[in-house]
């Protein structure tokens, strides 16, 4: 499913890049400045990885439209960002686990599941406490940092455990609702920026369960 990048010798490092990415603009709002830096650079066409995974040939073509040739809306992205995860009003398409996998009415004024498994990893995520710990946004940095250590790891017993432990995750606390989101996404988002954010987490998900 991946190709290599000649200069790039490690596909993990990669896709660290595209979670901490993507993940950072669901979980805060898009500045203009960044916006601009990444348009005027031409920076999404320097993907640090491909793939031949559909959903990343979408990102993909979504991201290219924000480049040096064509003018940039920053305020048709940030609209987006304030529509789709709720800071206007009703989110359009709420960021958070628990929307989409809903829990036992006996466990409301509990945290959320995700909780837990960051406990088990000592974790604990650096966000407004306003900030539910099943955002999407949070899972993609605690990914981040399985991915992290995966790469650190060099006895294999323990490599080939993390590797359970990164799928088990994902089957866990992603997959069961990432396609539900994107195509929430898919269906509100007005900016082709989000519209590629939506389907770059979802191959780069995706990618990253069949790499480790």
């Amino acid at each position: 499913m991946i190709n290599f990048e000649q200069e790039n010798n490690d596909i993990l490092k990669g896709y660290s890049m595209l979670l901490y990415f993507s993940g950072s603009f669901i979980l805060n709002e898009p500045m203009e400045s960044c916006i601009k830096d990444f348009a005027n650079g031409n920076l999404f066409r320097k993907m640090p990885i491909s793939s031949n995974n559909p959903n990343f040939i979408l990102a993909s073509s979504f991201l290219n439209n924000i480049s040096s040739k064509a003018p940039v809306s920053y305020d048709e992205i940030l609209a987006d960002y304030l529509t789709l995860f709720g800071l206007s009003g009703i989110p359009q398409a709420p960021p958070f686990e628990s929307y989409y996998c809903k829990e036992p009415a006996s466990s409301k004024e509990m945290m959320p599941e995700v909780h837990y498994t960051y406990n088990a990893y000592g974790w604990q995520p650096k966000t407004a406490e306003s900030v539910p710990h099943d955002h999407l946004g949070i899972e993609l940095q605690f990914l981040n940092l399985m991915l992290e250590k995966y790469h650190e790891i060099e006895d294999g017993v323990c490599h080939k455990e993390l590797s359970k432990d990164i799928k088990k995750f994902i089957d866990n606390h992603l997959r069961p609702w990432l396609s539900e989101w994107n195509a929430k996404m898919q269906e509100h988002a007005i900016s082709d920026f989000y519209k590629g954010i939506a389907f770059l987490v979802v191959a780069c998900v995706q990618d990253v369960y069949f790499q480790v």
